[in-house]
């Protein structure tokens, strides 16, 4: 059965997850990690896109980012995963593959879902037991949204920006919005859209995208199917 095409609206968010071949930590160093972030931010500054919100965790990352085009996707994820897999593979004089195959995503209902989104990705390092707050972890983009510390890698999207003209009630209405999204209630659900590449959104959200593309975007029961060896897989372990 041929592979459908990425789902990509301009200007629609997406949700990405890219991770190491085979689940392994490619991100292992402080240096790794602040390589990691240059080349997210040339693949932004080369493509156009906006990014949200991000996790880097030692396997794989999270990304937020809304693209004007599908051209700037491809253009992005290249540039960040081409200029990576050098420094990776110069570092530990090592050839071949670093990424495990294409990465994952899914198209975000701005209207209603963003924000468990931001705290889906946000919320990655206390899922995974590597600190007890999300606060204490540097490598996301938590410390901006919600805490007001600068990220250059980081386009404010206009929902966030409608929370208040004033920088410091906005970043504590995030907070709050965060505090508030019970978000075991939207885990599932954003995983399989993502290792499916479909929608993470309202009906009406999907009957939009539906249209525009002229195909569903609802997921079915086999891809979803948590006992099946290709959702086992396929999914990643830590959320």
């Amino acid at each position: 059965m041929a592979r459908l095409p990425r789902l990509v609206i301009p200007n629609q968010p997406l949700h990405i997850m890219h991770r190491g071949n085979n689940k392994q930590d490619i991100f292992t160093t402080e240096d790794d990690m602040v390589r990691i972030k240059e080349d997210i931010a040339h693949g932004l500054e080369k493509s156009g896109c906006s990014l949200h919100a991000y996790v880097i965790m030692t396997n794989h990352l999270h990304l937020l980012i809304t693209p004007e085009n599908k051209k700037q996707l491809a253009v992005f994820t290249q540039s960040m995963a081409n200029r990576y897999v050098r420094y990776y593979n110069a570092l530990h004089k090592r050839t071949g593959t670093l990424w495990e195959g294409r990465y994952k995503s899914c198209l975000v209902d701005s209207d209603s879902y963003l924000f468990s989104l931001y705290k889906y990705i946000e919320m990655n390092p206390v899922k995974a037991n590597m600190v007890a707050d999300v606060s204490e972890y540097e490598w996301s983009s938590y410390a901006h949204n919600a805490l007001g510390k600068t990220d250059d890698l980081i386009t404010e999207h206009c929902l966030y920006e409608q929370l208040s003209s004033k920088p410091e009630l906005r970043h504590q209405r995030y907070k709050n919005i965060f505090e508030r999204i019970e978000i075991s209630k939207h885990r599932l659900q954003i995983t399989k859209a993502t290792l499916a590449g479909e929608v993470y959104g309202s009906e009406s959200f999907h009957r939009k995208i539906s249209k525009l593309v002229n195909r569903t975007t609802k997921l079915t029961s086999h891809g979803g199917d948590r006992k099946s060896e290709g959702f086992k897989k396929s999914s990643w372990p830590t959320h």
